[in-house]
């Protein structure tokens, strides 16, 4: 369960109603998503809506929201328009519009068709130069590699990290080896690019609005401000799309990015797919090991589709 606005300091609340003008009436948080994060669809009295999120701004809940104030005016009408931000009584606060549409529940193929096109507009729009003191993708994930390495018992690895692993087998046959070669290549193939990065790219994080045969897309929860190669956005969300039946390779192909260096994308499946299968074997937080777990199936089929390898 999401907190809620109303549990927020008064000044917080009070600066939202500013924003619309009015009193609010009634509050609906957001289903989707998992960080503790206020992020509600808050409406007046006269029926008019904006969403917004909130949380203390010493944290990194707070500093997420913090980010995507700054990322604002760089991503456009990619996201939802930002009306407006504070810091005040030890939280900030950003409002944003009210978009029509819903969280992306399965992807079909008009959705995915719209995402193409949406990418093509991030590829324009984010390639660089980045923001002021952005870090570079790959060492903000950096923490979370290792997985590979450490099954392998090799120098560096941690295998308390991965006990919890024994005996749970891949869902292709891609010697652990191979994944640790590929894997300590992290660095050298990610480090560079000045693309701005979303990071998390998922369905939840995709919003919806059909009407007459038309998409409209729009990319929400833009925390990060990471660099990197341009097509990891798209390596990151193919995996998604292949849960509900999507080829990832062929997105890869009819994408603005069909032209990546392919054991490039190789070694960014490696590193992700790692992070997945530890942690979505975690016995915690049920809902969001579940998710990692049907990412890291997913990812570690492309790569090995991508290597010739089979179940």
């Amino acid at each position: 369960m999401r907190p809620r606005l109303s549990e927020a300091p008064a000044g917080i609340r009070a600066a939202v109603e500013d924003v619309l003008g009015e009193s609010v009436r009634y509050e609906r948080p957001a289903t989707a998503g998992f960080t503790p994060t206020i992020a509600s669809t808050v409406t007046g009295e006269s029926g008019r809506s904006v969403f917004v999120k909130a949380a203390p701004n010493d944290g990194d809940l707070g500093a997420a929201i913090r980010t995507g104030v700054q990322l604002a005016p760089l991503i456009g009408d990619l996201a939802p328009r930002l009306l407006a931000a504070a810091e005040l009584e030890g939280w900030v606060v950003a409002v944003y519009e009210r978009v029509p549409g819903d969280a992306l529940e399965e992807w079909d193929e008009p959705a995915v068709a719209a995402m193409v096109d949406v990418f093509g507009v991030i590829r324009e729009r984010l390639s660089g130069p980045p923001l002021p003191g952005a870090t570079r993708y790959a060492d903000a994930f950096a923490p979370m590699l290792g997985t590979w390495r450490s099954l392998a018992r090799r120098p560096g690895g941690e295998p308390s990290t991965v006990a919890h692993l024994q005996g749970i087998a891949l869902p292709v046959a891609i010697a652990v080896e191979l994944l640790a070669n590929l894997e300590e290549e992290w660095f050298k193939v990610l480090g560079p690019g000045e693309a701005m990065q979303h990071g998390d790219l998922r369905r939840d994080n995709i919003i919806r609005y059909a009407a007459n045969g038309q998409q409209r897309l729009w990319v929400v929860d833009w925390t990060h401000e990471w660099t990197g190669p341009g097509w990891m956005d798209l390596v990151r969300l193919a995996p998604d799309m292949a849960d509900s039946g999507y080829d990832p390779e062929a997105l890869l192909r009819r994408s603005c990015w069909a032209d990546v260096d392919p054991h490039a994308v190789s070694v960014a499946l490696a590193g992700l797919a790692g992070r997945a299968w530890r942690d979505g074997h975690l016995p915690d937080l049920p809902s969001l090991r579940r998710m990692q777990r049907q990412q890291a199936v997913q990812t570690l089929l492309w790569l090995g589709s991508r290597l010739g390898i089979s179940r």
